[in-house]
């Protein structure tokens, strides 16, 4: 199984599943926080799916693991902030996966990887893998109207994490190759 070699994403799924889903997909009103599995807290972001153009509208919520990597994520922003930022290739991708959320209603996995420049020779190049669980959840309605993503990064070699990935700094290009998207059951 994909999942089988990531702990905190099968934690997340396996979890998912455990929550009550009125509409075939879990509702978020009836999350208790209380509950999520301390494993996953770090990694999870929680935001709002806004139905029409596939694009995500809102954070929620954002772990503290996923803070000090992204460093500038805070509950509240808005990630559509982002879209000028970053490569449109990226945005679509992300897009794409959120489509495909909100249409099948099941998670999907997505492994990624972001190549960071080098910095000015004295860093060397490193590359992050990502790997993500994108995860439907309702909010009072029978549509996808939020998404629980749970994501694990890990810095290539001997490069300690967390580095900086967004937001991006002006001249500096953060390359992202999408590897694989995978809809779980």
């Amino acid at each position: 199984m994909i999942l089988e070699g990531n702990p905190v994403l099968k934690a997340a799924r396996d979890f998912w599943r455990s929550l009550p889903q009125p509409v075939n997909i879990p509702d978020i009103r009836l999350l208790d926080v209380a509950t999520i599995p301390r494993e996953i807290l770090p990694h999870l972001v929680i935001v709002e799916a806004t139905n029409a153009n596939f694009d995500l509208s809102r954070c929620r919520l954002v772990g503290s693991e996923i803070a000090r990597w992204f460093r500038a994520m805070p509950e509240g922003m808005d990630p559509r902030a982002y879209g000028a930022l970053t490569d449109p290739d990226y945005i679509r991708y992300m897009r794409d996966v959120v489509a495909e959320l909100i249409q099948r209603r099941k998670p999907i996995y997505c492994r990624s990887v972001y190549t960071l420049p080098a910095d000015d020779a004295v860093a060397p190049s490193a590359i992050v893998t990502a790997e993500r669980v994108f995860m439907p959840m309702a909010d009072g309605a029978t549509a996808v109207e939020c998404i629980i993503l749970v994501e694990t990064l890990h810095a290539s070699g001997d490069v300690e994490g967390p580095l900086q990935i967004l937001p991006p700094q002006r001249g500096i290009a953060v390359r992202h190759d999408a590897i694989e998207a995978v809809p779980l059951a």
